[in-house]
C-alpha cells in the first residue's frame, strides 16, 4: 500500500490546488501540455477538494482510494 502525503491550497478565487511532499519541500502537482510546437504546464485545480482528489488520483497516480494511505496535512490560503 502505498503513502501519499498531500495538503490543500486555497486560492482567493476558492478554487482548489494540491501539494504533495516531497523530500525537502511541498510541490505543486500538475500536468504537461505538449503541442508539437511549444508546451505548457498547468496544475491540476478544482471547486471542491474531493473533486480534486479524484482527478489527481484517477489522472496523476492512476490509482483507486482504497489502495492508497492518504496522509492529508492542513490546508493553507493563499491571497
Amino acid at each position: 500500500m502505498r503513502t501519499i502525503k498531500i495538503r490543500f491550497v486555497k486560492n482567493s478565487k476558492g478554487s482548489y490546488n494540491i501539494q504533495r511532499k516531497g523530500w525537502f519541500k511541498w510541490k505543486y502537482l500538475g500536468y504537461s501540455v505538449d503541442m508539437g510546437y511549444g508546451g505548457y504546464w498547468e496544475r491540476y485545480w478544482a471547486e471542491t477538494k474531493e473533486d480534486l482528489l479524484k482527478e489527481v488520483l484517477d489522472k496523476h497516480y492512476q490509482v483507486c482510494k482504497k489502495h492508497v494511505e492518504i496522509i492529508e496535512h492542513p490546508t493553507i490560503k493563499i491571497y
